[in-house]
C-alpha cells in the first residue's frame, strides 16, 4: 500500500511550485485517486498506469479539486496501450437541496445573491463533462476511432449522506456522525465522513483501509471532530494545512481580501492546530499537503513542519508533490517511519 502526492498545493492558483491538491492510494496494482487539483493528471502518470486506476474520489466541488477531472476521465478512455481496464467508478458530493449559509438569514442573502443559480452533484458534474464539453471529442472518437460509449468505462456515484445523519446546508453541515462507507472492493474499503469546509456542503474527508493499513485524507476542512473519530488509529493522516498570515500577505488589501481572509480562517487547519487533530486521532503519522499558502516561498514550511509537530507526538513531514509513503503490515517495513518510507 503507497500513497502518492500527486498534487501538494491548495487553492484555485496557477503554481510554478506545486500542482493542485491530488493523491492517489495504491493497493497491489490498484489506484484510487483522492482529487484531481489542476496539474495533477501528469504527476498521475509518473505513479501509476491508467490500467491500474478504479476510482476516484472527490471530497467536495471547490474548482482546486476538480479541476483536472475531465482529463482523468478522458484521457484513459480507449488510447492503444494507455487506457482504463474497467470502468471507473466516480464518487462525490451530491446536489444540496439548496445553496448553503451560515443561518436562515444568510440564506436569504445568499438566494438574492446568487440569482437563481444551481449547484450541481457530481453526477450532474461528470455528465456534463462527457456530454457537453467533451462532447465534440468524445463523438469524433467514437466515429473516427470506433471507441465505445465512454460512459460504459465512467460510471459516476453521488455520495448519499445516511437517513439518520441530521445534515442540511443551513442548519447542520457537519454534525457529529460516524464514518459511513461509500465503496469496497476485494483490496480496500473506502469510508467517509462530513467535514467543516464554511459553506462548502457538503465536503467529505476520506479513509482508505487494506490488509496493509490505513490512510486518511482530510479534504479541505477546520478543525474537525469528525475527521479525528474518522482518523482513528489510522497510520497515516494525510491533512490539509494553511498559514493564515502567510497567504493573506499575498493579497492586496480591499473588500475582497477581506471576505478571503473569513473564508480562509473559518474553512481551513492552521499549522497551529493540525498537530492536534492527529494526536487526538492516534494516528501513526501525520503528513501535511494542501499548502497554503502555495506560491513559490510564500510558505515558511519549517515553520508549518515545527508547528505541527508541537502537539503530535509521531513523525511529520510536508509533501512535496511526487512524494511516496509506503504503508506496510510487517514491523520491518513500517520502520523508520520518518525516513525510509518517503521517496521522493
Amino acid at each position: 500500500m503507497s500513497v502518492h502526492t500527486l498534487g501538494t498545493g491548495g487553492g484555485p492558483i496557477v503554481s510554478s511550485s506545486r500542482a493542485g491538491t491530488s493523491t492517489v492510494v495504491c493497493v497491489d496494482g490498484a489506484a484510487y485517486v483522492i482529487d484531481c487539483g489542476m496539474g495533477s493528471i501528469r504527476n498521475y502518470r509518473s505513479s501509476c498506469a491508467w490500467s491500474d486506476l478504479r476510482g476516484i474520489f472527490l471530497t467536495h466541488h471547490h474548482s482546486d479539486h476538480v479541476y483536472d477531472l475531465g482529463s482523468f476521465l478522458v484521457t484513459g478512455w480507449q488510447v492503444p496501450g494507455e487506457s482504463f481496464s474497467r470502468p471507473i467508478h466516480v464518487f462525490g458530493p451530491g446536489r444540496p437541496q439548496r445553496i448553503p449559509a451560515l443561518d436562515q438569514e444568510h440564506a436569504a442573502q445568499v438566494d438574492e445573491r446568487t440569482a437563481g443559480r444551481t449547484m450541481a452533484g457530481t453526477v450532474e458534474v461528470v455528465d456534463a463533462l462527457l456530454d457537453r464539453v467533451f462532447a465534440s471529442d468524445i463523438c469524433i472518437r467514437m466515429a473516427d476511432e470506433g471507441r465505445e460509449e465512454p460512459h460504459n468505462w465512467v460510471v459516476a456515484h453521488d455520495i448519499a449522506i445516511p437517513d439518520s445523519v441530521p445534515a442540511d446546508p443551513v442548519e447542520a453541515r457537519h454534525p457529529a456522525m460516524d464514518p459511513f462507507e461509500i465503496y469496497k472492493d476485494e483490496l480496500v474499503t473506502i469510508t467517509a465522513i462530513l467535514v467543516d469546509h464554511r459553506l462548502c456542503y457538503p465536503a467529505f474527508a476520506f479513509r482508505v483501509d487494506s490488509a496493509y493499513g490505513s490512510v486518511v485524507v482530510s479534504g479541505d476542512t477546520a478543525y474537525s471532530e469528525n475527521c479525528i473519530r474518522l482518523a482513528r488509529g489510522a497510520d497515516l493522516l494525510l491533512h490539509e494545512v494553511m498559514d493564515l498570515d502567510a497567504i493573506l500577505a499575498t493579497f492586496p488589501d480591499g473588500p475582497t481580501r477581506d471576505g478571503i481572509e473569513i473564508h480562509l480562517r473559518e474553512s481551513h487547519t492552521s499549522f497551529e492546530e493540525v498537530g492536534k487533530v492527529a494526536q487526538a486521532a492516534g494516528a501513526g503519522r501525520l503528513v501535511l499537503h494542501h499548502i497554503v499558502p502555495n506560491t513559490p516561498g510564500a510558505a515558511d514550511l519549517q515553520k508549518i513542519k515545527a508547528g505541527a509537530a508541537k502537539d503530535f507526538s509521531g513523525p511529520v513531514q510536508v509533501a512535496e508533490d511526487n512524494d511516496c509513503f509506503i504503508i506496510a503490515s510487517t514491523p520491518s517495513l513500517s520502520a523508520p517511519r520518518e525516513e525510509a518510507e518517503v521517496m521522493a
